[in-house]
């Protein structure tokens, strides 16, 4: 089959995004942890043999946008892949983009020619380092977050490597657990590799790679299109995270000329000596992230649609960090946070059409005991827009999971679900009302240790057009004898059975005055 016709690339294009659709449903189904097979926290996607990204699964927007920096680096490290192959990655400044996400990047191969890669990230509940659930409230290098997995050769010619196991068994705290979510993702690859093999033997090589050019080209075409028929103009605008020890600043200039979209975070602050720091991956997933709240919803995500985009973020800086400096939230977080930033400087370009900013944080927490450890991100508000109002109990923006059933967490952990209910009031006023927050309280049955990553603590989702702002988070533990302690945005603690965590999430900001 030679130049792919616009009913076959239509066809074609959903054949393909089955594949890592595919894959997904496998990993969520084969995987041992709950935040894997409940929570949802796993992406896959394809790309072709110079590493371009052809299709990927509407998984986690934070986990999809950086994972062209991981195939671009193993492609670079191991030019000489086999059939049966699978490399490992979680090293945030070699590819990865916090230590607990975990990436297995397998060949594909035709009568012995590369023709591309399966991808799946996953998040695991716990990678070692210095706390259970590897997200620490606190840490200023990357060692002690957990294990640093630079890329590694983890599975060879269909055999899984003994010495990475033993490394996981050695230093993560539930060994059985973290295997079970490995071998379901070396599984998940196969089954993608075998998908796209299929798609080759039944139409042809040729066809395969047309079809690759064509969808590469239509969205770069589309992506071309839109943003020629938007206005030019040049923004800028800053938004704080919480910080450890007070505020740190993003900053972004936004340049829309013609077909590029240009994005400045020169002004930024330091890297940090926390946590807070988004490996320059990250930061570019953010990005990405935004452009496609630009374009139409029909445009296929894959690397056309990123060529024009062009992203500065001087290195030594909150956003594009210099190594070992640790990453934990930057992932999490400060993600949220670059999102609301950008969105703000689009604010002033197009008004009218940009939304408030939503909850901007994913509300991190993690709980850990001898050989148990549980991670969940909590829901909030979204914010409200100029033809609707903002959802309520919801994740936004970079993360897309979703909240694990009662019933999974209660017979997993010695946890008792008291409250899970909306947060009334904490969404902003406005002609358009944000999204309410959510009140999650989670009584413990045993000692754990408890940490928690969380954001716009201090500072409130912004309404806009006249919107009110929406209510800021907190986090509280509610002793035996109930009184209620406040805690910080980030901290890790000691807490005792009998004792409660509570999360009250932020809400969205409002949109338009009132009458």
């Amino acid at each position: 089959m030679g130049l792919i016709n616009p009913v076959t690339l239509e066809v074609f294009k959903h054949l393909i995004l089955a594949i890592p659709e595919e894959m997904g449903g496998n990993l969520r189904r084969t995987a041992f942890s709950p935040n894997i097979k409940e929570r949802l926290d796993e992406s896959c996607a394809l790309f072709d043999a110079r590493g371009r990204l052809i299709a990927q699964a509407e998984h986690i927007p934070v986990h999809l946008g950086a994972m062209p920096s991981a195939v671009e680096q193993v492609a670079a490290d191991f030019p000489r892949l086999s059939p049966g192959d699978q490399v490992i990655v979680n090293d945030p400044y070699r590819g990865g983009s916090h230590l607990p996400d975990i990436t297995l990047i397998a060949p594909f191969f035709w009568k012995g020619e590369l023709k591309g890669y399966v991808v799946n990230r996953a998040h695991h509940a716990d990678v070692g380092g210095k706390t259970p659930g590897s997200m620490p409230g606190s840490s200023s290098t990357l060692d002690e977050e957990g294990i640093v997995i630079p890329p590694t050769l983890f599975v060879t010619q269909g055999a899984i490597s003994e010495d990475v196991l033993r490394v996981f068994k050695k230093e993560t705290r539930n060994p059985d657990e973290r295997i079970g979510d490995l071998n379901a993702q070396v599984g998940a690859n196969r089954l993608g590799a075998s998908r796209c093999i299929d798609f080759v033997r039944r139409y042809g090589e040729t066809a395969f790679d047309s079809f690759v050019e064509a969808i590469i080209d239509y969205s770069s075409s589309r992506v071309t299109a839109h943003l020629l028929a938007l206005p030019n103009g040049m923004s800028e605008a800053s938004d704080n995270l919480d910080g450890e020890t007070g505020p740190i600043r993003i900053m972004v200039k936004v340049k829309l000329e013609d077909d590029s979209f240009e994005i400045d975070f020169t002004g930024t602050a330091p890297q940090s000596e926390g946590n807070a720091n988004a490996p320059i991956s990250v930061t570019r997933s953010a990005v990405y992230y935004v452009l496609r709240c630009l374009i139409p919803a029909d445009v296929p995500p894959n690397h056309g649609c990123y060529k024009t985009i062009r992203v500065k973020a001087p290195e030594g800086t909150l956003l594009n960090p210099r190594p070992p400096a640790a990453v934990s939230s930057g992932n999490v977080e400060t993600s949220q946070r670059i999102v609301d930033v950008l969105l703000l400087a689009l604010g002033d370009l197009f008004p009218d059409q940009i939304p408030a900013q939503g909850q901007g944080t994913m509300n991190n927490l993690a709980l850990g005991w001898k050989e148990r450890t549980y991670y969940e991100t909590i829901a909030g508000g979204m914010g409200a827009g100029p033809q609707h109002r903002g959802a309520s109990a919801v994740h936004v923006h970079m993360t897309n999971t979703a909240t694990t059933p009662t019933e999974v967490l209660e017979s997993a952990y010695p946890i008792r679900v008291l409250k899970t209910e909306l947060r009334e009031g904490s969404g902003g006023a406005g002609l358009h009302p944000g999204g309410m927050g959510i009140t999650r309280e989670l009584l413990l049955l045993e000692d754990a240790v408890v940490s928690i990553q969380s954001e716009r603590r201090r500072f409130p989702p912004k309404g806009i057009a006249g919107g009110n702002d929406a209510a800021c988070g907190e986090n509280l533990l509610r002793r035996t004898d109930g009184t209620e302690v406040p805690l910080p945005s980030r901290i890790t603690f000691q807490a005792s059975k009998g004792e409660t965590i509570v999360v009250n999430t932020p809400g969205g900001g409002g949109w338009g005055r009132l009458p």
